[in-house]
């Protein structure tokens, strides 16, 4: 792992509540380059997968936080939560992380400010419209055993969004509740492992969470265009209606000429909306 400065950390504490669960072992980093690459360095570095379960990384400062499409992720330091999980799931249930990651952020939104919270496929977190949460979520295979990182960056305590030129709309837990002084980030992240935790262990007992995460899903019924492009190449455009997700969390668009399509991700512009805004 990279030798980045610790401080006294007051997230610490926190593994007890959460033994053997997400949250079991907390790294707090006073600044980083990405919480992301920390989370993969210890990866590398380990020799038994399950060694790492639980193990989450959390920092007041990244130099380059990154999201989906290695777009920047910008927070000022000690303001919000920028962390990264490591997990170890069964194979079965792998290819769930972004939805158990999204779900677990939206429950955690939802509890600290009561706000009707909604999901943009497949990885962001909206109030009212607004982005509030991002996640991303990636695998790698250690000896024989799969070995996931849900990469989550929650506004907690930004301010002035709408004059700090992002190129979409944000919003925080801060805004959401009116408060003028700062939100405690321990509470909050207490309350995100918690979610967190409640979604995973659900999964991992076989339960299905896709109603409920389909629920919040804002684009169904829409006419949309996903591009499966990265950030500097233009790839495919799938256009048509959003008409449901599969059991893998798939999108699924139906073409102007009847072809239903599943797409697995991808960047989503809505054209014209039929669904709740």
């Amino acid at each position: 792992m990279p030798s980045n400065k610790k401080e006294k950390s007051s997230f610490i504490g926190l593994e007890s509540k959460f033994h053997e669960s997400i949250g079991t072992r907390i790294v707090h980093l006073r600044r980083t380059s990405s919480t992301m690459d920390d989370a993969r360095e210890l990866v590398k570095c380990a020799e038994i997968a399950d060694e790492l379960h639980g193990t989450l990384i959390i920092a007041d400062e990244q130099t380059r936080g990154r999201g989906r499409f290695d777009r920047t992720w910008d927070s000022e330091p000690s303001e919000d939560i920028l962390t990264s999980i490591i997990v170890c799931p069964r194979p079965s249930i792998s290819g769930q992380l972004t939805i158990i990651a999204s779900l677990g952020a939206a429950l955690a939104v939802e509890t600290f400010t009561g706000s009707t919270v909604q999901i943009k496929w497949p990885n962001d977190v909206l109030v009212n419209g607004k982005k509030i949460c991002g996640v991303i979520a990636e695998g790698s295979m250690l000896a024989d055993a799969f070995v996931g990182i849900l990469g989550i960056g929650l506004n907690v305590n930004m301010r002035n969004a709408a004059d700090d030129g992002r190129d979409y709309q944000a919003t925080s837990i801060r805004e959401l509740a009116g408060s003028l002084g700062a939100i405690d980030r321990v509470a909050v992240l207490s309350v995100l492992l918690e979610k967190l935790n409640e979604v995973y262990d659900a999964v991992d007992r076989g339960e299905s969470i896709m109603p409920e995460w389909r629920g919040r899903l804002k684009m169904l019924g829409s006419e949309i265009s996903v591009s499966m492009g990265t950030k500097n190449s233009v790839g495919d455009v799938v256009s048509g209606v959003a008409e449901d997700v599969d059991e893998f969390g798939r999108l699924l668009i139906r073409e102007s000429n009847g072809t239903l399509r599943a797409v697995a991700s991808g960047e989503v512009t809505t054209r014209v909306n039929r669904g709740d805004g």
